[in-house]
C-alpha cells in the first residue's frame, strides 16, 4: 500500500491553495509553513488461509511553522478522515533552538489487501 500516496491525495486541496505538502522531514530550505509526510509503519492484519486479507499503514504528517496551526491541524484531520484514515493521536511543540512549531498527528489507514499474481 502506498501510504504516501494516499495521505498526498487526500492533503490535495491544502497543497491545491500553495502549501507545500511533501514526503520527508523538516526541510529549513524551504524557511515558511510546510507539511511533511512520513510512513511509520505497515504491516499485514487479519491473514486467512495463510493470505494476507488486510494491510495495514501508519503515517506522521506534521505541520512546520513559526506558529501554533490548529486551524490546519483541524483541516488535516478531517480530509484525512474523510480519505479513510483514523487519527491515533497528536503531539504539539515547539524546538526552543530555531523558534520552529510543530503539530504532528499520526494517523492509521486499513486496507483490502489487493491480491498479487504469481
Amino acid at each position: 500500500m502506498d501510504v504516501i500516496g494516499l495521505a498526498a491525495e487526500a492533503l490535495k486541496p491544502i497543497s491545491d491553495e500553495g502549501t507545500i505538502v511533501q514526503q520527508g522531514w523538516y526541510d529549513e530550505s524551504l524557511k515558511r509553513l510546510h507539511v511533511t509526510l512520513w510512513k511509520l509503519r505497515d504491516t499485514e492484519d487479519a491473514h486467512s488461509d495463510d493470505e494476507c486479507e488486510i494491510e495495514a499503514a501508519s503515517i506522521q504528517v506534521n505541520i512546520w511553522s513559526r506558529s501554533d496551526q490548529q486551524t490546519l491541524v483541524k483541516r488535516i484531520k478531517r480530509l484525512m478522515k474523510k480519505n479513510g484514515f483514523l487519527f491515533q493521536e497528536g503531539n504539539d511543540q515547539t524546538e526552543t533552538d530555531t523558534g520552529i512549531f510543530i503539530n504532528a498527528m499520526r494517523f492509521l489507514i486499513l486496507k483490502e489487501a489487493e491480491e498479487t499474481e504469481e
